[in-house]
């Protein structure tokens, strides 16, 4: 299954194969892609936070904790095309296809320039400095166009991000990977010329999200206008029907995102707001260096998120349950042991990357293992469900936790410090979420033996 030559589609079997050989493809160039990125942040955190110092840097995570929360702005409509190619890939429909393209590319173009006018108008009246919580002169001044910097890269990728999805739903995460190496590339020279010119925290803001935005701009050149012209988007081609789909499926993923954003990227700002962004910078970085392993993952299984939907057009069920029990085999086993490994030699490695300005607490690298495990396996089941459209559930589940979340990383915070914003994480990831989850993948698979 690891080669470059296509297998024969026309038989169950040769499906089954050429769904393995895309999602490997793209493994690989994930693995590959994962490396650069891995070393931009290894060149790039000393250096910046050297660079910016405590509650500047701290500041920069912040923000983008922020940012974070506005990923679900899209209501959910990028992650419903992935779906919808998907589905018209397994029923190998390109009069559909392009009706999903041109429906999410004009759909979220229109939700951009809105957001982009809404920030304009109110941009000036928010105290950025004061929200933040910053007090260093150079701080306050460069907290605005900071924030003015991350929106603008923001809205220009929204609807330049469609075409990474267009590549997912067609199996084809591997291309897109390729460009977003290169744009990694491009952004890691820009940061180190923003850090030697002695640039603001805005032009290093532009370096590090700007860059790779370009970067998809053109792929998206690449995707409509060389390998499938066919599905450059069209107002003609605009449908009804599809747009409801869209809107339908995307306000699935618009409430799942929301509850997960809320789960997932809530502590920086649960911190800076109880504790300051000193302490913010104090757990940041350490949770950088254990989500890695989350991310590896994730790199490794995500592709099978198509695949998922391909072959619940086609109804082949039994590849389904294959694939998924040998997904949770792989998240645990790799999760596990790397969670290990960093917590015992976590804080050795931190001195080395960045100084002994970072001394975690042993309770906080424990509970960053545990976090990367349940992360982990969590996240194997969600690329499943996305990937069948179990959305229902997943929307009740996440919200439910979401609010659970927040209320214990406030209270933990108070009562014990930095470490409880992830034990509070931690307590709401292991009940709420895994065990309904679990208790879910058991029925699915009674059902369909």
């Amino acid at each position: 299954m690891a080669r470059l030559r296509p297998f024969e589609t026309s038989t169950e079997a040769g499906r089954s194969q050429e769904r393995y050989r895309r999602a490997l493809l793209t493994t690989a160039v994930s693995v590959f892609s994962r490396l650069i990125n891995v070393a931009t942040v290894l060149i790039t955190v000393p250096l910046t936070f050297e660079y910016l110092g405590t509650e500047r840097y701290g500041l920069w995570m912040t923000i983008s904790s922020v940012i974070a929360f506005l990923g679900f702005s899209d209501l959910g409509i990028a992650n419903g095309l992935l779906n919808g190619i998907a589905k018209a890939h397994g029923e190998d429909d390109r009069v559909l296809a392009r009706q999903y393209v041109s429906s999410a590319f004009f759909f979220l173009t229109l939700i951009s320039v809105i957001l982009g006018a809404a920030f304009a108008v109110t941009y000036r009246w928010v105290p950025w400095s004061s929200f933040f919580r910053v007090s260093s002169p150079q701080a306050m001044a460069e907290a605005g166009p900071a924030v003015a910097a991350f929106a603008a890269c923001f809205l220009l990728g929204t609807p330049a991000g469609i075409v990474g999805r267009v590549q997912t739903g067609y199996q084809e995460g591997f291309k897109g990977n390729l460009w977003s190496i290169a744009g990694s590339i491009m952004s890691l020279f820009a940061v180190l010329l923003v850090i030697r010119l002695h640039g603001s925290l805005m032009l290093l803001v532009l370096a590090m999200a700007g860059v790779p935005v370009l970067s998809q701009l053109l792929n998206g050149v690449y995707v409509f206008c060389v390998q499938r012209p066919w599905l450059f988007p069209s107002w003609a081609s605009v449908t009804t029907s599809v747009s409801k789909d869209l809107m339908g499926t995307g306000a699935a993923f618009f409430l799942l995102q929301v509850a997960v954003a809320v789960c997932y990227s809530s502590d920086n700002i649960v911190l800076a707001r109880i504790l300051g962004p000193e302490v913010v910078t104090q757990y940041s970085i350490p949770s950088r260096l254990f989500s890695q392993i989350t991310m590896l993952c994730a790199m490794l299984l995500t592709p099978l998120w198509p695949a998922y939907g391909e072959a619940l057009a086609r109804k082949d069920t039994a590849w389904i349950r294959r694939t998924l029990r040998r997904s949770l085999a792989i998240s645990l086993g790799i999760s596990a042991p790397m969670g290990l490994f960093l917590v015992i030699f976590g804080t050795k490695i931190l001195h080395l990357w960045v100084g002994p300005k970072i001394n975690p607490s042993m309770t906080l690298l424990v509970g960053l293992g545990i976090w990367s495990v349940l992360a982990s396996v969590s996240s194997t089941i969600a690329t499943f469900m996305n990937g069948m459209s179990i959305m229902a559930f997943q929307v009740k589940v996440t919200t439910i936790a979401s609010v659970v979340n927040i209320c214990l990383s406030v209270y933990l915070t108070y009562q014990i410090g930095l470490p409880g914003v992830l034990y509070g994480s931690i307590l709401t990831q292991a009940i709420v979420v895994m065990i309904p989850y679990l208790l879910y993948i058991r029925s699915y698979h009674r059902v369909t033996t």
